[in-house]
């Protein structure tokens, strides 16, 4: 009996990293194809023209036996490159499709993990840890903070761990930055990423929410891995802060629209409880000055957030890249 070959669209959205994608675009090339898998990789550049053409073509040449398309997606906003990619991948035929975001790497087994799990408990979406890559050459108070990050991102991955040991991996939301979906899914619901967001973020975790909605079956695994390479613009509490605010804004802003009553009601002692954290973070800080401090600034972002979930504010979080 032939055993049937499955493609799998490798997806790629990037947008001023050229440095980042290329050191993504190297892991791609070092990675271990599945058995029985052909790729196909796909790169999206959210630009008016493109500027990556001697990038992609030397890529090319480093995966000889894939296929790599390479468009330019000139509206602006990341709902609208992930749908470029998604919609390419079902055009193509595709059985599935990944993400890994162009600020990561991804370890060389990391799609053989990925479809694993997949196979294993047939899911419709999985999804994977992601670490934070060193840094170097950053000063002590930029190097606080990635240890800071490094353990929020730790304890992430741990959380994960336990859940999924209990075999409620369906429960833990799953994100685009490391991401393996079913495309038949995708063709029998019709769900595509929320491009009303506009430069907002948060599309990803709308697709789950979605997802999930619709009755897909999703999972986790620890063993598929990726790594974040974190820029020095990220490194500032300013910046966790601004997120957090984003985030909570149009978190806040798609509850209200659904359940105004309920979420008027629970808002009063969502905003007590995160500045009740964050006033046993300010008594922490001089144990854990780095961890406190990142975690105060997200607790203030997150309660200005759902403050301006009441006003017209639209943060524009795709406007201005991070990175190189």
């Amino acid at each position: 009996m032939t055993t049937q070959v499955r493609t799998i669209c490798v997806g790629t959205v990037t947008r001023n990293r050229p440095i980042m994608l290329q050191a993504l675009l190297a892991s791609y090339a070092k990675m271990t194809v599945p058995a029985h898998t052909q790729l196909h990789f796909v790169i999206v550049e959210n630009n008016s023209a493109p500027t990556l053409a001697e990038i992609i073509e030397r890529f090319r040449k480093s995966v000889p036996n894939c296929t790599v398309q390479y468009e330019i997606e000139p509206r602006l906003g990341i709902a609208f490159v992930r749908n470029r990619v998604l919609d390419i991948a079902i055009s193509s035929g595709c059985d599935l499709l990944t993400f890994a975001d162009d600020d990561e790497t991804v370890e060389p087994d990391w799609l053989v993990e990925l479809l694993a799990e997949r196979d294993a408990s047939n899911l419709d979406i999985v999804g994977g840890p992601v670490r934070p890559a060193p840094v170097s050459n950053v000063s002590s108070w930029n190097q606080m903070i990635w240890k800071a990050l490094r353990k929020e991102m730790h304890d992430i991955e741990m959380h994960a761990r336990a859940v999924r040991a209990k075999g409620q991996a369906g429960k833990l939301r799953l994100a685009t930055n490391n991401w393996l979906g079913r495309l038949d899914f995708f063709r029998a619901t019709g769900l595509r990423f929320d491009e009303k967001l506009g430069l907002n973020g948060g599309e990803d975790w709308q697709l789950y929410d979605e997802a999930r909605k619709m009755d897909a079956r999703t999972g986790w695994t620890p063993q598929a891995i990726v790594q974040e390479t974190i820029p020095v613009e990220r490194l500032r509490l300013a910046y966790h802060f601004k997120r957090t605010r984003n985030h909570c804004t149009i978190e806040t802003k798609k509850k209200l629209a659904s359940r105004r009553l309920y979420t008027l009601w629970r808002l009063p002692g969502s905003i007590a409880a995160r500045l009740f954290k964050l006033i046993i973070q300010l008594a922490s800080m001089p144990l854990t000055p780095g961890v406190s401090l990142v975690r105060v600034a997200t607790y203030l972002g997150s309660v200005l957030g759902m403050l301006q979930a009441f006003t017209n504010f639209h943060s524009p979080h795709y406007q201005k890249t991070t990175g190189y």
